[in-house]
């Protein structure tokens, strides 16, 4: 019998390709479901981080100045601003798992073993979710990352000059990879709030089962302690990738009004020469805007589905809240009602923001008024 607890196939896949892409410095081992410290992805990764220190900025600038771009000084301050906010990403992400790399694989193991210890015993209902969640990392890997990226590097060579070599065709799809290079650090974050999601599906329904059993006083503290454990897991792990996390947000805020005025100006000019290419010449910004939109969302519902679920299990402990009495275990269900309303189980970033739904909404609300502002700037030149 399978053992319960091990990543599915797209959890492995996430994982493999945060270890590629130099976001995780140690492995994954299969056979045991843990991550190990490993020389080999260690020196990895310092390698590709120093490498791409020093050519990233030459692969970004030959590409870009390569390229016909709308004609607009604004879009050439915003390219510019594009290629700073990635290479701040992609080395911050990088410079900083490699300097927590030992707390985070402890982390991570207990978050793993946390899932393992829960999952143990039949729970078909557990078992539909969790293939659901793994079903929508699935889809992000290979609609979002993979999909759309391609899609965009297909049409990228429209906007080259015939008499350019295919070498910037070439130059031009890496820089779609250092895009993709800095989106698998949202992965990192689905794939520690799936997990912690899990666990909390399969310590509610047990609550649920337990609430009206002779043992249910003891049995509910050992499962609001294994709660209370993941949550400190997680939160740690996200203090831990707290700045890339800051920055991606950033990134994507930036980079999704930028795409929308791209675009629009873009076709602008592709009808105003009288272009026949105009619809074709903006399926590049097109995929890369709706690549970006699919990495917000995609953050932003797993972590507003993991806050759900773990303030779910306060249903479970207000049974006891009508009929208390003096039995040690009762009294103790009381503690934990009391230090769970005195929880935040939300994911909070630097104090800053909270990644949950109402980020949708005030990005929308955001992009509108800053491309008003951008669309009369325009217009003005």
């Amino acid at each position: 019998m399978a053992r319960k607890g091990v990543l599915t196939i797209g959890e492995r896949c996430c994982i493999w390709l945060l270890m590629v892409g130099g976001v995780l410095p140690f492995q994954y081992v299969v056979s045991t479901n843990r991550f190990v410290q490993s020389t080999f992805y260690y020196r990895g990764c310092i390698v590709g981080t120093v490498l791409y220190a020093m050519l990233g900025p030459w692969l970004y600038w030959i590409s870009v100045t390569r390229i016909l771009h709308p004609d607009s000084q604004l879009n050439q301050y915003m390219i510019v601003v594009q290629f700073f906010c990635m290479y701040v990403v992609i080395l911050t992400s990088r410079l900083k798992t490699l300097s927590n790399r030992e707390r985070l694989c402890q982390l991570l193991n207990a978050l793993l073993a946390l899932r393992e210890q829960v999952l143990q015993g039949p729970a078909k209902a557990t078992t539909t979710f969790q293939q659901g969640l793994a079903r929508s990392l699935l889809t992000k890997l290979i609609v979002f990352d993979l999909g759309m990226m391609v899609l965009s590097a297909a049409f990228f060579r429209t906007f080259i000059e015939l008499k350019q070599s295919l070498i910037y065709s070439i130059l031009g799809v890496c820089n779609l990879l250092q895009v993709s290079s800095m989106n698998i650090a949202v992965n990192l974050l689905m794939f520690v709030m799936y997990s912690g999601t899990t666990i909390y599906v399969r310590i509610n329904a047990h609550c649920n089962d337990l609430v009206y059993g002779s043992k249910a006083p003891n049995e509910i503290v050992r499962l609001y302690l294994m709660h209370t454990e993941a949550s400190l897991v997680v939160q740690s792990i996200v203090e831990v990738i707290s700045i890339p996390i800051l920055l991606l947000s950033v990134w994507y805020f930036f980079i999704i009004v930028f795409s929308i005025f791209y675009t629009y100006t873009s076709l602008v000019q592709d009808l105003e020469a009288g272009s026949t290419n105009a619809l074709r010449n903006i399926i590049n910004p097109l995929a890369f805007f709706i690549s970006e939109v699919g990495q917000v969302y995609f953050m932003v519902s797993s972590s507003a589905t993991f806050s759900r679920h773990a303030r779910q299990i306060i249903p479970c402990l207000s049974m006891y809240t009508g009929r208390i009495t003096d039995v040690p275990g009762d009294r103790a269900i009381e503690l934990l009602t009391i230090e769970y309303l005195n929880r935040d189980y939300a994911i909070r970033i630097k104090g800053l923001f909270t990644i949950d739904n109402t980020m949708l909404f005030g990005i929308v609300a955001s992009t509108t008024s800053y491309m008003i502002i951008l669309v009369q700037y325009y217009l003005q030149e």
